[in-house]
Formats: C-alpha cells, sequence, structure tokens
C-alpha cells in the first residue's frame, strides 16, 4: 500500500519508520525542520500536506489539537483513500465524521504506546510492537477502511482490539489521563516533602511513578480534558484516605496491600 504520514513527531515518525520496508511511505511535517530530520532518518518526506495523495491511506499524528483541522484539509481530496489518526481522544474527530464528505471514510486509531521524550528524534520502528492497538469505527467506517488500518496496526507488530469511540475515551481517561494527573501531583508533593533534592535521592520507584509528569505541556493539556477524570480523582482521594484511616493498623492494612494487584 500507499501510505501517507502527517505529522512526523514521535508517534508519526514512528509509523513511519515501521511501515516504510512493508509499504511505500510518505510524510509530511509543517515543520520545515521535522521534516528535514525525518528525511535524515530515511523518510521520504514531501513539502506540502495534499502531496501525501493520492494514497490508500493517511494517517494523522498531528497533535490533537490539529488533528479536525488536518483531516478536514484532506478529506476534499482523499479519493479513495482511507483517514485515519492517532490522537489520544476521538470524541472530537467522530463528530467531524459525521459531517465530513459523504465519500470520506475515517477510522480512529490508538496506539497504546509512546514516551515522554518528543519529535522525530525520539521516533523507533518497534515502539509498536506487541502494545495494544485500538481500532475506532467512526460514522460511515466501511469494512475496506477497516481491513486497511488493520493491515497498517499489524504490518507495525500491534495488538488490535476495536472500541467505540465513547468505550475508547473512557479507557484512555482511566489508564492514561489519570495516570498521568497522579504522577504530576505526585512529583510535585515528593519535590516538597523531601528535605534533600529529589534528584539526589529518588530511587527507580520514585522515577517510574512519576515518569509520566514529564509528558509535554500541550499532550498533557489534552489528556487532562479526557471525560471522567474529575469522578476518577475523587475515586482515588477516597482510596487514599481509606489508606491513611488504616495506617498504624496492620491487619486492615494488609487487606488493603493484598487487594491492590
Amino acid at each position: 500500500m500507499k501510505i501517507g504520514v502527517a505529522g512526523l513527531g514521535l508517534i508519526g515518525g514512528s509509523i513511519a519508520l515501521g511501515l516504510r520496508d512493508s509499504h511505500t511511505v510518505h510524510g509530511y511535517d509543517k515543520s520545515t525542520e521535522a521534516r528535514a530530520a525525518a528525511a535524515a532518518r530515511g523518510i521520504a518526506v514531501v513539502e506540502r500536506l495534499e502531496d501525501l495523495l493520492p494514497a490508500d491511506a493517511v494517517i494523522v499524528a498531528t497533535p490533537i489539537d490539529q488533528i479536525v483541522s488536518t483531516l478536514e484539509a484532506l478529506a476534499p481530496r482523499a479519493g479513495g483513500a482511507v483517514l485515519g489518526e492517532v490522537g489520544s481522544l476521538k470524541s472530537a474527530v467522530a463528530k467531524y465524521a459525521e459531517r465530513a464528505p459523504e465519500d470520506t471514510r475515517i477510522v480512529g486509531l490508538h496506539p497504546m504506546a509512546g514516551g515522554t521524550a518528543t519529535g522525530i528524534a525520539a521516533a523507533d520502528a518497534e515502539m509498536f510492537r506487541g502494545r495494544p492497538f485500538l481500532v475506532v469505527p467512526m460514522a460511515r467506517t466501511d469494512s475496506r477502511a477497516m481491513a486497511v488500518v488493520t493491515e497498517i496496526a499489524r504490518a507495525l507488530g500491534g495488538e488490535l482490539t476495536e472500541v467505540s469511540v465513547d468505550d475508547h475515551d473512557a479507557a484512555v481517561s482511566a489508564v492514561s489521563a489519570l495516570p498521568l494527573a497522579v504522577a504530576v501531583a505526585l512529583a510535585r508533593v515528593a519535590r516538597e516533602a523531601s528535605p534533600v533534592e529529589i534528584e539526589l535521592v529518588a530511587g527507580p520507584g520514585l522515577r517510574d511513578a512519576t515518569r509520566l509528569a514529564g509528558t509535554s505541556t500541550d499532550l498533557a493539556l489534552a489528556l487532562l480534558a479526557a471525560p471522567g477524570l474529575r469522578e476518577h480523582l475523587a475515586s482515588l482521594r477516597a482510596a487514599i484516605e481509606q489508606l491513611e484511616g488504616a495506617l498504624g493498623d496492620e491487619r486492615a492494612l494488609r487487606a488493603l496491600l493484598e487487594r491492590a494487584p
């Protein structure tokens, strides 16, 4: 297949690198520097978004707040190209898919992989191997569109699961947004509580628990808009209060610890 990738950051760059040996891949990024860096890594780049077409599929991997506008620019020229997007939240894309041109086929994808590093320099062709890859049908998604994105996800080594838009965003709220919020809060509290600079004393436990606090601000802001996050934080607060109440009571504390995994 001929596949275009719009947005050559960590995720888009990794997609382009992961597909280039099995498919014909071209990439585009609005940043001249990103295009040059992608070319230096062996990705065939184009100078304009519309030059990704014609194609069998174009995967939009821009920042979340640019996904819909990028799809809007591609849709009138898409022809038979399937338009995929790998944003962390899907509701805005689903609303656009309902009003997109009649022949537009949009499918949501979400590889549950990544890192706090950003940009094409951190891209890795093996990033998605063995990782969950959520496939999210949108309005007028047909069997061909599903087959195309399934082939792309499998070529990247992903383990596919089909979910609805609502279930996708609810799951992301629980498994991505909540851990991000906890990491940010934990990093702040630990830094303020430690009498020694935490960089000098922190072991892998704290580093692992606070890794997500290094998420780029723009992505963090988008994720923290996930539906249901307030309710998850309220539940977490209650769980912490329960743990706090059990301190000093070995039997109660043991019961909580044994239920934790």
